[in-house]
C-alpha cells in the first residue's frame, strides 16, 4: 500500500520539504541505498559504523522520490545532505520513521498480535503466521525485524489489504520497548519466556520482565495475553485476560520419539485427542509451537486447519536446522539466538537423538550482553554440554571461553577443547575432525559468523551442490522494480517446485525482498507455502477442479483457464458454501491453456455472476515474446488481450490486476507490463533469449558445483566412458572423473559437447554422462587434484558459465537444466539475506 504524498508525509512528520518534489505517492520506505528502488522515501539514519546521510545523493541516484534528513542543529552533528534533489528535513530521522508506522499501522492493520521473549520470538511467529494466513490476509515481521528500526519497517512491509497483523518486538534497554508499543499498538500478546537475553542493558532478570511487559500495557480489555506461567509476570498486571500455554486447550499429554523428530498427542478439549508429528526433538521447539496453536485457537482458527498445516512443520533457517552430508555426517545449525536458555535448550535437543554411532560436537560461539553474568552462565554451558555426552568442544573466540573450557574440563577432563581463530579455521579443523555418524551442533547468535560458517562447513562436506545466491536474486528484483516502474506488481513464478531449488525457503525470502505475488503450478504448492508461512497472494496457475478445497482452506486464488474449468469452480464452491477470488486467463494465440478470447466476456459474466467467485485479475500468456521475429504477433496477442479487459472492464466495477508479461515480455515490451508482470527466469539471472540478454543485464544467481573424484593419465588409443565415444588420440591424456552424471542433472546430451569450468579455465566433458559421474580433459589443468571444484553451471567464487549456454550445448533450454537438477542427491544452499 502506497504511504502519504511528499506534502502530507511532511505534515504528518512536522518536516520541511526542499528541493522539485513530487505528488504523487511513496511507494515504501527503506534505510539502505543498496536496496532503494523507484519511488522509495529514503530514510538516513545514524548507525553504529556508518550514517545514512552519507548515502543520501546514491539513494536519489537510485530512484528515491524523497530522503529524509535530520534537521541542521537538530542532533550533535549536522548531516550531510545531498547537493540537489527532494527531502524532507526532521528533527529525528529514526523518530519520523516510527511515526510514520505508527500512523500505516493505525490506518491500514485492523488487528495485531505482538509478540516478544528472550527467545522462540522468530518462531512462535512464524508458526503462527502460517496458522492464520488459512483463514486471514496476514502481514508478519520478515526474519526477525523486532528492533527499533526492524518493528517500523516490518509495519510499513503489510501488504495491502491485511488484515491482521503478526509481528516481532525485541528491546535491549529500557525505554525501548515502549517506543515498539506506541508503533504496534496490539490487540492481542504473546510473551513467550523472559531469559538473560541483554542482561547487560537491563542489569536484571526482574528490570527485564517489567520491560517486556510494557508492550501489554495498552491492550484492550476484550483481548488476551499468552504469557508463561512465571511468578514475575503474574506481579505485573495487565488489562485483559491471561493464558498460560499447556495449562488449557491444547495440551500436549504424550511425546513419543520418532525417527525424524516426535509424535505429539495433543488435548485439545472436550475428549477431542489428536496425533501430531513434528520434526523436532526440541522441547522449547515444541513449546513455541504450543503457543502458536494456543493464539491461532483464540483467533478462530479451527483444530482441523491447526493439524494440517503444523504436520511436520518446518521451522526454517538456523533453527535448528538439520542437515546430513553425503557422508552421513549431521550438522545442526542453530544460529539465530544466543541467549542461555536457548543455548541449553539446543544442547539437550541434539543430545535427545538417536546415537546413530557417532560422536556428537559442539561448536560455541559464546552469548552476548549477560553483563555480570557472562562468566557464570559461560561455565553452565561447558558443564551442560559436558554432562548432556558431547565428544569434543570447540570454541570461536570469546571474551568469556575460558569458563566455558573451565567447566567442560571439571567433568570431562580428557574430551578435548578446541580454540579456534576464525569460522575459516573452524571449517578446516570439522574437514578433518568430523566422520561418518557424527552430529554436529553449532550454537550462537548469526553476527558472530556461524550461521555463514555452518553453511561453508556442509558445502565443504558435499560433493554435489546447487547454490542459490539470494542477495543476486533481491538485486534481479530491484532491476526489474527500476525497469517497470513502482506501480507494477511483481509476482515471482516458482513453478515445478521453485524451478528445481526448494520452494518454502525461496519463497520465504522473496517475501522479505518485496515481490507482491507469488505463483505456482499446483494448489499443493500453494498449500505447501502457507504452511511455511507465507502470505503474499498466492496465483495456481493449473489447478484440479479437485482440488478447490485446498483453494479455500489456503487463501489460493486459482486461474480460471476454461469455461468448463469455470463452472466445475462454481459448482463447487456453492456445494461448500465457500468463496474465493480467481484470475481468468483469456488465450490470445498461445494455442495452449486459457479461455479463447471470443468466450472470455461469456466466462467473466458466469463467475461475476455466481455468488461465490470474485473475479479479481485478467491475464494472458505471450507465446512468443523473447523472440524479435515475431514481435508482430506478439504486439496482436496484446491488442487482442486489451481488447477483451475493455469489454470486460465495461461490464464491472471491481478492482482488476491485468497482467501479460513475464520475463521476456518485461524487458522487451512496455506494454505489455500493465498492472503486473510474472518473473521467472529472470529471478534466477537467467535469460530466456538472446535479445533479451542484450536488452537487460541480470546477476546470475545460481551455480551447480561437483569435485574431481580421480585424477587419472591415459596413453593414446584408450576408450572413455560408455561405448568409448571418446578415443585418447594424444600420446597421453589427463582425465578427470566428477562426482556426478545425468542422475543428479547434468544433461545426457553433453557427452562430447559440453564444458565445465575447473580451477576458472573452460575444459570439455569426454565421451558418455553417465548416471553418476562424468569425464573431463584436464589437458589445460595440471595443477587440477582430486577433491578440486568443478562448476557445472552457473556463478561461483568468480567463475561464471552461462546456464543458458550449458543448455544450448545439450541441446535444451535453461528452464529443464534447472528443474532437471536432482533434489535428492543434490545439495541445497542458500546465501546471503
Amino acid at each position: 500500500m502506497a504511504l502519504p504524498s511528499p506534502s502530507a508525509l511532511a505534515a504528518l512528520l512536522d518536516g520541511e520539504l526542499l528541493g522539485p518534489v513530487g505528488e504523487g505517492p511513496i511507494r515504501r520506505a527503506a534505510i539502505d541505498s543498496r536496496r532503494v528502488q523507484p519511488g522509495d522515501a529514503f530514510f538516513a539514519l545514524a548507525g553504529r559504523h556508518r550514517d545514512g546521510h552519507a548515502f543520501a545523493d546514491a539513494a536519489l541516484a537510485a530512484g528515491a522520490s524523497l530522503v529524509v534528513l535530520q534537521r541542521p542543529g537538530a542532533g550533535e552533528a549536522p548531516p550531510l545532505e545531498p547537493l540537489s534533489g527532494p527531502r524532507l528535513l526532521v528533527d529525528d530521522p529514526l523518530e519520523a520513521l516510527q511515526r510514520l508506522a505508527a500512523w500505516h499501522r493505525r490506518h491500514n492493520l485492523r488487528q495485531v498480535v505482538a509478540i516478544t521473549g528472550s527467545n522462540g520470538k522468530t518462531v512462535v511467529k512464524n508458526a503462527l503466521t502460517a496458522l492464520l494466513a488459512s483463514r486471514y490476509r496476514v502481514a508478519a515481521s520478515p526474519g526477525s525485524w523486532n528492533s527499533q528500526v526492524g518493528v517500523p519497517l516490518a509495519v510499513l512491509a503489510a501488504p495491502a489489504g491485511a488484515e491482521l497483523g503478526v509481528f516481532e518486538a525485541g528491546a535491549s534497554a529500557p525505554g525501548e520497548m515502549a517506543r515498539i508499543a506506541a508503533i504496534l499498538q496490539p490487540d492481542y500478546g504473546v510473551l513467550v519466556n523472559v531469559g538473560l537475553a541483554h542482561r547487560a542493558g537491563f542489569g536484571s532478570r526482574e528490570v527485564t520482565a517489567r520491560e517486556k511487559m510494557r508492550l501489554f500495557r495498552d491492550l484492550p480489555a476484550t483481548g488476551w495475553l499468552i504469557a508463561p506461567a512465571d511468578p514475575l509476570l503474574e506481579a505485573l498486571p495487565v488489562p485483559c485476560e491471561r493464558l498460560h500455554p499447556g495449562a488449557a486447550a491444547p495440551r500436549v499429554i504424550e511425546r513419543h520419539p520418532t525417527a525424524t523428530g516426535l509424535l505429539l498427542r495433543l488435548d485439545f478439549g472436550d475428549d477431542d485427542l489428536r496425533l501430531l508429528p513434528v520434526s523436532t526433538r526440541s522441547a522449547p521447539l515444541v513449546d513455541d509451537l504450543l503457543i502458536a496453536m494456543t493464539a491461532a485457537l483464540r483467533l478462530g482458527i479451527g483444530v482441523e486447519e491447526i493439524l494440517a498445516v503444523l504436520e511436520n512443520y518446518s521451522f526454517g533457517p538456523t533453527r535448528m536446522e538439520t542437515w546430513r552430508t553425503p557422508d552421513g555426517i549431521t550438522i545442526v545449525n542453530d544460529t539465530a539466538s544466543d541467549d542461555p536458555l536457548s543455548v541449553q535448550a539446543a544442547l539437550e535437543a541434539v543430545a535427545a537423538s538417536p546415537e546413530a554411532g557417532g560422536r556428537r560436537l559442539f561448536v560455541f560461539g559464546g552469548m552476548a550482553e549477560l553483563g555480570a553474568s557472562e562468566a557464570r552462565e559461560h561455565a553452565v554451558i561447558g558443564q551442560v554440554a559436558a554432562e548432556q555426552g558431547f565428544s569434543h568442544l570447540l570454541l570461536l573466540p570469546h571474551p568469556a571461553q575460558r569458563h566455558t573450557a573451565a567447566a567442560w574440563r571439571a567433568v570431562q577432563p580428557d574430551a578435548p577443547v578446541l580454540e579456534l581463530a576464525d569460522p575459516t579455521a573452524l571449517r578446516d579443523t570439522l574437514r578433518t575432525l568430523a566422520r561418518r555418524g557424527d552430529t554436529l551442533l553449532l550454537k550462537g547468535a548469526a553476527r558472530q559468523g556461524l550461521a555463514a560458517a555452518a553453511c561453508a562447513i556442509w558445502e565443504s562436506m558435499a560433493p554435489r551442490r546447487f547454490m542459490v545466491d539470494l542477495d543476486a536474486i533481491h538485486e534481479n528484483i530491484a532491476r526489474f522494480r527500476a525497469l517497470c516502474g513502482p506501480e507494477v506488481a511483481i509476482l515471482a513464478v516458482l513453478k515445478a517446485w521453485a524451478y528445481g531449488t526448494e520452494l518454502a525457503r525461496l519463497a520465504t525470502a522473496l517475501q522479505e525482498s518485496g515481490v507482491d505475488w507469488i505463483g505456482v503450478s499446483a494448489a499443493d504448492e500453494g498449500a505447501t507455502l502457507r504452511r511455511a508461512g507465507v502470505h503474499l497472494p498466492i496465483l495456481v496457475m493449473l489447478m484440479d477442479i479437485e482440488e478447490v478445497d485446498k483453494a479455500v482452506r489456503y487463501r489460493l486464488t486459482p486461474v480460471v483457464y476454461s469455461l468448463a474449468f469455470a463452472q466445475a469452480l462454481v459448482a463447487a464452491l456453492q456445494a461448500m458454501g465457500a468463496r474465493c477470488d480467481v484470475h481468468l486467463e483469456i488465450d490470445t494465440g498461445m494455442g495452449r491453456l486459457g479461455v479463447p478470447a471470443a468466450e472470455a466476456l461469456a466466462a467473466a459474466r458466469l463467475l461475476r455472476a455466481s455468488g461465490v467467485v470474485r473475479l479479481t485479475g485478467l491475464m494472458t500468456h505471450l507465446s512468443s515474446a523473447d523472440d524479435p521475429a515475431a514481435d508482430a504477433c506478439t504486439e496482436a496477442q496484446l491488442e487482442r488481450f486489451q481488447q477483451q479487459v475493455a469489454a470486460i472492464r465495461a461490464e464491472g466495477d471491481g478492482p482488476l490486476c491485468v497482467h501479460a508479461a513475464a520475463t521476456s515480455a518485461s524487458v522487451r515490451f512496455p506494454t505489455a507490463r500493465l498492472d503486473m508482470v510474472r518473473l521467472g527466469l529472470g529471478l534466477y539471472g537467467l535469460h530466456p533469449s538472446p535479445a533479451v540478454a542484450e536488452a537487460m543485464e541480470l546477476q546470475l544467481a545460481v551455480a551447480f558445483v561437483s569435485r574431481l573424484a580421480q585424477v587419472s593419465l591415459w596413453p593414446r588409443g584408450q576408450a572413455i566412458g560408455y561405448n568409448g565415444t571418446y578415443v585418447v588420440e594424444a600420446a597421453e591424456q589427463r582425465v578427470g572423473i566428477v562426482a556426478v552424471g545425468y542422475n543428479d542433472g547434468v544433461p545426457w546430451r553433453s557427452g562430447n559437447v559440453g564444458e565445465v569450468l575447473v580451477h576458472g579455465r573452460r575444459v570439455c566433458v569426454l565421451g558418455r554422462v553417465s548416471m553418476d559421474s562424468m569425464a573431463i580433459d584436464l589437458s589445460a589443468v595440471p595443477e587440477a587434484a582430486v577433491g578440486d571444484e568443478v562448476l557445472l553451471f552457473g556463478a561461483h567464487e568468480g567463475q561464471v558459465l552461462r546456464p543458458e549456454e550449458t543448455a544450448a550445448r545439450a541441446g535444451t533450454i535453461p528452464y529443464e537444466l534447472l528443474v532437471n537438477v536432482d533434489s535428492r542427491r543434490v545439495q541445497r544452499l542458500f546465501r546471503g539475506d
